[in-house]
């Protein structure tokens, strides 16, 4: 019976083999199940943290190439604003460009350098310091930038290249944007290009390359070519590589980034492993593995709170915020947005009316008026408006959006808003800048000249008539020299809004250059009008001005032309105005005057006698006559006085008057005093020589000849510099001793301790003072031909020219009487104590072989008389 029971639970108890076969069975089900259940999370496990890195990176990426196509796109606009600075001026100064460079430079710092190349060719530079040796720079006979240059030529737009290495260091890109000069009836031509040099490291900091190197390797290579500027080029090749592309101007680049570490053999495997081992094992390793999750998750939170900490930055940075409209309220706004909009950073949902609650009423009206149309039209937005707040202060906003239809049933308006308030200022001081007098505040010549050209296609259209002013300050000079500019700045202010004053409301009133200015005034009914607001100008600037407590008085001279009576064009239309003004200065100054057809003709045959005198000079057709002066007590020749004469091809000799006072005009008179001292002093030496005399040589001088301030009077007095074999006289007048400026007497001393004598020319017809003879080292007086003409006739003359030999024999200076015409006269003169006399007396001015001649039998004549 026992044995029975024992069998029975043998039976009904497994043995240890069954147990364990059991055991091994459910180990190898468990197993099995753990294995496929293992190998199904490995797999999903891996799928999710490729997802995961592709996710981050590509939003990493997204925001690195925005930011990298901003700072490119920004950058290079701020060179097409230098180009069209240019374009709007193409004779601007070198201090305009470095004042405008400047500004420039300092709002974008990745700007190493400006170029401005008229003609291809360097001429402005900013900043100059380290980029000395391009100053002028030919960019057609650089073989490096030739192509890039001509093809921004070609295509005229902007040019990129680079990455390049720098001569500042480091490496960047070179923007090149041709300059396009409207041409009047024509197309835009070419005026030049301006260049930039883009620090690249700047730019890659701005786009946060270097914050994505701890999760992805990263590569940049050209579009085009293939190169490979930052990073491993392998990276391109990977298969687990993202790329985007980037492009800014004419160029275009890829990112790609690739992991640093294989996906699917990290840390998550690990913890899957160990938690199918704990699976496995027990109780413990399911909780080890619920603890590994929780750090895993941790892990994941700390990731997520990253990226959000990392668009917030890149909100801040960047000055933008972004928004999404449903059509019903905002259902996502970021923190910049709320701050840019003055709404409490609570709540997800914004309304419209929550959303413009900051904006007084017209704000609100339009700026949910441009986000509501765009949404119902389901088109782009892109505006830039300006917008007040409730209390009063004034905004501009940039706002751009586009329609996201990914779920085509909720189509949304995501979009972004920038405060481009400070932008827009920096604008607006451009623009005054470039359109606006700096110092008197008036319109430039060049926005002048813009409303002019306006005017006259309105008047054309309405036929009606307009008028130009052209003003110009009587005597301006002497503030400068006596008060000093910044005297002579107040009264270019002041005079400015004296001229405003007398204008109308719809008149333009404009500073011209200098101490000029201009005015347009449009629907002249009649000329009664624009007389009588001339009037109202010139008496008012016969009022005193006050500058540094003094009354200082400085008139004006106007000039005035009508269209379509005198011109139908801008350039016409104020060069007869300016014609008319030179009429008042040549009849007294302090006055106004229409233009006239005789003024025309005056000044056309002026331009051709400049024209002539020109080709003249050039082609050495002037001559050079002297006029003998005899010493008055035996008549021998002791002197001669070259005079300028231009002989036309008839033989006639054109008036000496008329063309020296067009080249004291037009700034040629220096070159023709140098022109008669070079050889009028060859000739008299050789006369010398040749006839064993001691002839002296006395030449005119003009008074813009002793300022030095062109070459040739820089040769003149070279000339005079050098040792002479020929006693020498230059002949001064006496506004010149007036003027009395430091240059002036600088010069006339060292002439006098050369050995050069001073004569002071149509002396008694100036402002003649005794102080001259202390003053300056003058030697030698010429008595005016008015005075000789009255001897004997006139009492005063006579007693004039008796006091004036009386005055030189007492203080030692020589006098020459000029205009000598009668023996009486010299008679007289002699009989005075006269030193020298000329005039057709004795001889008229003659050429070179007649004056030889004349010499000749002058020289026999006194040897036999004697």
């Amino acid at each position: 019976m026992q044995k029975a029971t024992q069998s029975q639970q043998d039976r009904t108890m497994p043995s240890p083999w069954a147990v364990w076969g059991r055991l091994i069975v459910h180990w190898v089900l468990l197993l099995a199940l753990v294995l496929i259940f293992h190998t199904y999370l490995e797999y999903r496990l891996a799928q999710r943290e490729k997802q995961s890195w592709e996710a981050e990176v590509s939003d990493r990426l997204s925001t690195i190439r925005y930011q990298l196509e901003s700072t490119l796109s920004n950058t290079l606009s701020l060179i097409n604003g230098v180009a069209a600075f240019i374009a709007s001026d193409p004779n601007f100064t070198d201090d305009q460009f470095q004042l405008y460079a400047e500004t420039v430079v300092e709002r974008e710092p990745t700007l190493l350098s400006l170029v401005a190349a008229p003609g291809l060719v360097a001429r402005h530079i900013y900043p100059f310091a380290g980029n000395e040796a391009v100053l002028g720079l030919d960019y057609l006979q650089n073989d490096e930038q030739r192509d890039s240059v001509l093809q921004a030529v070609e295509q005229r737009e902007m040019v990129v290249d680079g990455p390049v290495a720098l001569v500042q260091g480091g490496n960047g890109f070179i923007g090149r944007m041709p300059v396009l000069v409207d041409v009047e009836g024509g197309e835009a031509q070419v005026w030049g290009i301006v260049a930039s040099a883009i620090r690249i490291d700047s730019v890659y900091e701005a786009a946060g390359l270097e914050d994505i190197d701890s999760l992805a390797n990263m590569a940049i290579r050209d579009a085009v070519s293939g190169e490979t500027f930052y990073g491993n080029g392998a990276v391109f090749d990977n298969e687990m590589a993202i790329v985007m592309p980037v492009s800014a101007a004419n160029r275009s680049w890829e990112f790609a980034a690739m992991p640093r570490a294989p996906i699917g053999a990290g840390a998550g495997v690990f913890v899957l492993r160990a938690s199918s081992l704990a699976v496995f094992l027990g109780l413990a390793s399911l909780l080890l593995l619920r603890h590994r999750q929780e750090n895993q998750n941790a892990r994941l939170r700390r990731i997520i709170f990253s990226n959000e900490q990392f668009l917030r930055a890149v909100e801040q940075v960047s000055h933008v915020g972004g928004w999404r409209w449903n059509g019903t309220v905002f259902t996502d706004l970021s923190a910049h947005a709320r701050q840019i909009l003055s709404i409490p950073s609570v709540g997800k949902a914004v309304p419209m009316s929550e959303f413009t609650s900051s904006f007084n009423a017209s704000s609100r009206q339009a700026l949910s008026d441009y986000i509501e149309i765009a949404f119902l039209n389901r088109e782009k937005l892109d505006c830039e408006i300006e917008v007040q707040r409730n209390n009063g202060e004034s905004l501009w906003l940039h706002i751009k959006a586009a329609i996201d239809q990914s779920d085509t049933k909720s189509p949304e308006l995501i979009g972004a808003i920038q405060n481009i308030t400070q932008q827009k200022k920096a604008d607006q001081i451009i623009e005054f800048q470039a359109n606006y007098d700096q110092l008197t505040r008036l319109p430039n010549r060049a926005l002048f000249l813009d409303r002019l050209r306006h005017a006259l296609l309105m008047a054309k259209r309405d036929q009606k008539r307009i008028a130009v002013l052209f003003f110009d300050l009587d005597n301006f000079k002497s503030v400068n020299d006596n008060l000093g500019h910044d005297a002579g700045d107040d009264l270019l202010i002041e005079t400015g809004q004296r001229i405003q004053a007398c204008m109308r409301t719809s008149d333009t009133v404009a500073r011209h250059s200098g101490d000029e200015f201009v005015a347009l005034l449009t629907d002249v009914g009649s000329a009664a009008v624009v007389s009588r607001i001339a009037d109202d100008i010139v008496a008012s600037m016969r009022q005193p001005f006050v500058l540094d407590g003094r009354s200082v008085y400085c008139s004006v001279s106007v000039g005035i032309a009508f269209s379509p009576d005198d011109g139908s064009d801008v350039d016409t239309l104020v060069i007869k105005a300016d014609q008319a003004m030179y009429q008042v200065k040549k009849s007294g100054r302090n006055g106004w005057q229409f233009y006239t057809q005789a003024m025309q003709k005056e000044s056309e045959e002026k331009h051709q006698l400049f024209n002539d005198l020109v080709v003249a000079i050039g082609q050495n057709e002037l001559q050079v006559y002297y006029q003998p002066v005899v010493r008055a007590s035996d008549g021998q020749v002791v002197s001669c006085e070259a005079l300028v004469r231009w002989p036309q091809s008839e033989g006639k000799l054109i008036s000496t008057d008329l063309f020296i006072s067009v080249a004291e005009e037009r700034g040629l008179v220096n070159r023709i005093d140098l022109f008669v001292l070079r050889n009028s002093l060859a000739f008299i030496q050789q006369m010398n020589e040749e006839l064993d005399t001691k002839v002296h040589l006395s030449v005119n001088v003009s008074p813009r000849l002793l300022h030095l301030r062109d070459e040739d009077a820089k040769a003149w007095l070279d000339t005079l510099r050098q040792r002479q074999e020929v006693d020498l006289t230059i002949e001064i007048t006496e506004r010149v001793l007036v003027e009395d400026s430091d240059d002036t007497h600088e010069v006339l001393h060292e002439l006098d301790l050369a050995g050069i004598r001073i004569a002071i020319d149509d002396f008694g017809t100036g402002y003649s003072g005794l102080s001259y003879f202390s003053r300056f080292p003058v030697s030698v007086v010429k008595i005016d031909r008015s005075f000789i003409n009255g001897l004997n006739t006139s009492e005063t003359e006579t007693t004039l020219v008796e006091t004036i030999l009386l005055l030189a024999n007492k203080l030692g200076v020589q006098v020459i009487a000029e205009g000598v015409e009668t023996e009486s006269q010299a008679a007289f003169l002699r009989a005075n104590h006269c030193d020298m006399l000329q005039g057709y007396h004795i001889a008229p001015p003659m050429p070179e072989k007649e004056f030889l001649a004349f010499v000749k039998r002058n020289k026999t004549s006194v040897v036999e008389s004697h």
